[in-house]
């Protein structure tokens, strides 16, 4: 432990560690029993319970310790670990605040990077892990980790970083910044980054008469946060937090369903700043993979369509495979075959639940490697040449799509996706800001606009018939 202490230290010395347990210390003189009511409410809203009366609780990273406590007062037996020394202390405060000489409540030091440590911590019936596995430096070693503490039947609660590529590095490249900072000029520097970002805020909020929401977002952001948490402190931890990994939802799912955990729950984030939060299952044991559906994400396929499954055949037509539902296709919509994420084309239906995906010349092996789906979507080509606004942003006019458009209300209501050459554009509703000046497939619908970038941020005008929307019939347009 003290070689872990030892090495902590020196992270931190280096800038290559945020000191979290400092910046929660602070959060903990603003923590009232309305922000823990809010805790406990999420907690039981993301599990889908009344009450973890009976219950066994591990906090891997326990932060703050609010979390922790949340579990205890909803009737766990929670055990709380962290390796920042500083959040430690801070959750051993709210033990002796709340719960003091509670055996059912155990706080101690420890690293889920530590399998000698985690191994000798048993099963538990509830793993949570808010915001801390893409901090360790080693976020797919932790994943593995967390894994065996999950009981046959147990839940784990985990939050990662959503990963936005060029974005999602640029923030890697402040939170550096900010930790090679000594500790008056990181502050300043902290005020600086967020005085930059909530000037867009204001401007927009500006924009429709609406200032008094953006003072609430301060004012009011442990409701709306649904954490009972701090917009400053929150926004210290976001700037600072070092390690900094990321990753995007199909590929958290899929690590989890490799190894028996299927996903219960899901918060989509995938689009944006933050962090996406899973629910998982454990259903089977390590080793066995299990079917896990995302219900939503950045894969309009995934999230809508339907999976061609297997044993698939091969006829004079070409390979075919079968569907568990014959699609419903309406007047005006297509019936859409996708390979992987790739959109492939129409789907040529051979019987109501049989399609197929291949040529006879293609070999069974490349076959039964890809994943195939079926989704039935209205497609729109574009009518007219795309305009340039700014840096890489150009404009593409949906004026009747307006009514499920993204607005300052819903600013993730919309369904619609943009393919170039059968590639959908990664990143939908993105900031503006970031299409000019990022670009490289990042998009946004709003009002009567497709504001968009292509994946090489060329000119769309040189061959606009690569573009094409797709609007899933189960969004209801």
């Amino acid at each position: 432990m003290e070689r872990q202490l030892d090495r902590y230290h020196d992270e931190v010395s280096r800038g290559e560690r945020f000191e979290f347990g400092r910046n929660w210390a602070r959060f903990l003189r603003v923590l009232d029993d309305r922000r823990v009511a809010i805790a406990e409410q999420s907690l039981k809203t993301m599990l889908k319970v009344d009450s973890l009366a009976g219950k066994s609780f591990l906090d891997v990273g326990s932060g703050s310790g609010l979390f922790s406590l949340a579990a205890r007062r909803c009737g766990a037996v929670v055990h709380s670990f962290d390796y920042d020394p500083q959040s430690v202390s801070c959750t051993l405060e709210l033990k002796r605040r709340y719960f003091p000489e509670d055996s059912n409540w155990a706080v101690e030091r420890g690293s889920v990077l530590d399998r000698t440590y985690l191994d000798r911590l048993g099963t538990f019936d509830v793993v949570y892990s808010w915001g801390v596995l893409h901090h360790t430096g080693r976020m797919w070693e932790a994943f593995d980790n967390v894994k065996p503490l999950v009981r046959m039947g147990g839940r784990l609660f985990i939050a990662i970083y959503n990963d936005q590529d060029e974005v999602t590095d640029r923030w890697a490249r402040v939170k550096e910044r900010f930790n090679s900072l000594p500790r008056p000029l990181a502050t300043l520097y902290a005020l600086k980054i967020i005085a930059t970002d909530e000037r867009k805020s204001v401007v927009s909020h500006l924009r429709t008469g609406g200032i008094g929401n953006w003072l609430k977002s301060w004012s009011e952001y442990d409701s709306n946060s649904a954490r009972g948490m701090s917009r400053w402190h929150d926004w210290i931890d976001w700037i600072g937090g070092l390690p900094y990994e990321r990753a995007l939802i199909e590929a958290v799912v899929d690590r989890f369903a490799g190894d028996g955990f299927r996903l219960v729950n899901l918060f989509d984030c995938s689009n944006g700043y933050g962090c996406n939060e899973f629910v998982f299952s454990r259903d089977a044991p390590l080793g066995t993979p299990v079917q896990s559906l995302i219900p939503v994400g950045t894969s309009v396929a995934r999230r809508y369509g339907t999976r061609v499954m297997g044993p698939f055949e091969l006829t004079s037509a070409g390979w075919v495979g079968h569907l568990s539902r014959p699609p419903t296709v309406p007047e005006g919509a297509s019936l859409l075959l996708f390979k992987d994420r790739d959109l492939i084309g129409s789907a040529k239906a051979v019987e109501p639940r049989r399609v197929l995906v291949g040529t006879p010349q293609e070999q069974a092996a490349a076959i039964e490697g890809n994943t195939y789906r079926v989704l039935s979507a209205f497609v729109r080509k574009p009518a007219g040449p795309f305009a340039n606004l700014r840096g890489h942003m150009w404009r593409w006019e949906v004026g009747d799509l307006e009514p499920t458009a993204d607005n300052m209300d819903s600013p993730r209501r919309s369904t619609v996706c943009v393919f170039e050459n059968g590639q959908q554009l990664p990143f939908a509703h993105s900031l503006h800001e970031d299409i000019a000046r990022v670009g490289k497939g990042r998009f946004s619908h709003w009002a009567r606009e497709i504001y968009f970038a292509p994946l090489s941020n060329s000119d769309p005008n040189g061959d606009p018939d690569r573009f094409v929307l797709v609007i899933p019939v189960e969004s209801e347009i």
